[in-house]
């Protein structure tokens, strides 16, 4: 059976127009520009808290009774950091990568969870006013992360809208298909 032409047109270009099916990634476009500055803006918190990070010294820790297992968080943590910014830089390429996205606002979540129990060290064997410094510069970022939050659940608000449209029109397709008469071929006489 054939599709009539307007509805595989329609299909094919509804497809087509769906990001979740094209092949190569979309460039960004003048809507994109504050999804862009976000990360931009993410990257440069990313880069502010790197050097402070690099103070602390959890391997002079353990001569005051600390755990060696600061050592490990504290490298986790500034390696963490600097795969996030690595992300985020990448990312403004492609705003709307929704897989990628929420791999990096979950690394951001972890990030977090981890530098609090480093600044809890912090605080207790080195420094606590070098503590509270990148607490103050941490939580610059909370309402970037916040909207960057936000933009990943629009995003997959838009494509799950996106998926709906398809489906339904490809249900109406499926529907048009079984309406149709079934093509009548030609019967063969004994001996043709």
């Amino acid at each position: 059976m054939r599709l009539p032409a307007t509805i595989l047109s329609i299909f094919l270009m509804t497809l087509a127009a769906t990001p979740a099916f094209c092949q190569e990634p979309v460039a960004a476009i003048a809507g994109d520009q504050p999804v862009i500055a976000l990360y931009g803006r993410i990257v440069k918190w990313a880069v502010r808290l790197q050097p402070m990070l690099g103070q602390i010294k959890p391997q002079e820790w353990a001569a005051k009774g600390a755990s060696e297992t600061y050592g490990k968080q504290a490298d986790g943590v500034a390696a963490q950091l600097k795969v996030i910014a690595q992300e985020m830089t990448e990312l403004q390429s492609r705003p709307d990568t929704l897989q990628d996205g929420m791999k990096a606002l979950f690394r951001v979540q972890a990030f977090n969870r981890s530098l609090n129990s480093v600044l809890a060290g912090l605080r207790k064997y080195q420094n606590p006013a070098l503590a509270d410094l990148i607490v103050s510069v941490a939580s610059e970022g909370t309402s970037d992360f916040q909207a960057l939050e936000d933009h990943l659940l629009e995003v997959a608000s838009q494509r799950e809208t996106e998926y709906l449209v398809v489906e339904h029109e490809a249900q109406r397709c499926r529907g048009e298909l079984t309406r149709q008469p079934a093509p009548v071929r030609p019967t063969r006489k004994p001996g043709q």
